[in-house]
């Protein structure tokens, strides 16, 4: 029962790899860095120079761009199934024990542990800062693919916002990664791993 339990912490918040919230987070995951790739012919030269057709992959990256924001805001509605209000209001619940929990995180520079049944306050706090940074890139970009409507003071803004929230999203997205890559890299305790205590399960 342990090792069964301990696999289902692993996994996260997220539940089994085949629930339509996982779903839904790595269909957002896969339209970002679709929209990512389709950015690099409009802003490296040398991409440039050997995809060509510029006007597609900006359309395409406009398109995937809010595409991931909608996917990504589907996940706290009935689309990604029951217990929508709770995740909600899970990511907007907040106490001293969380703020305590990124004291010690900050101390520390180690997660400190979780008893929690939903996203710790580290998980929450960098959803919300994705969240901010999909809808400030969704909205400073249809401001530059747009920019005919806009006078120049709006598109210079919209430009350096859209550069900014890029990086801020990029750093949090690899961090995302590569915490969730240690942590389920991370082999199980000992005796969870022990095949004596598979018939244990149940």
């Amino acid at each position: 029962m342990r090792r069964s339990v301990e696999r289902r912490r692993r996994r996260g918040w997220l539940g089994l790899p085949g629930s339509r919230l996982a779903l839904i987070h790595h269909l957002t995951a896969a339209f970002f860095f679709a929209s990512l790739a389709t950015a690099l012919p409009m802003f490296v030269p040398a991409v440039a120079a050997w995809a060509g057709h510029r006007e597609f992959y900006r359309e395409t990256h406009v398109i995937t761009g809010l595409i991931a924001l909608l996917v990504g805001a589907a996940s706290l509605t009935g689309l990604a199934g029951p217990g929508a209000s709770e995740r909600r209001a899970a990511f907007l619940a907040w106490a001293e024990a969380d703020a305590a929990w990124m004291r010690s995180w900050a101390r520390r520079l180690a997660r400190p542990a979780y008893t929690g049944t939903g996203p710790n306050p580290g998980q929450r706090v960098a959803a919300a800062a994705m969240a901010a940074s999909l809808v400030a890139l969704a909205a400073s970009g249809l401001v530059l693919r747009f920019f005919a409507l806009f006078p120049l003071w709006l598109r210079t803004g919209a430009s350096l916002v859209h550069t900014l929230f890029f990086y801020l999203l990029t750093v949090l997205v690899l961090a995302h990664i590569a915490l969730a890559a240690i942590t389920n890299l991370r082999p199980l305790p000992a005796q969870d791993a022990d095949p004596r205590h598979a018939g244990q399960e149940g």
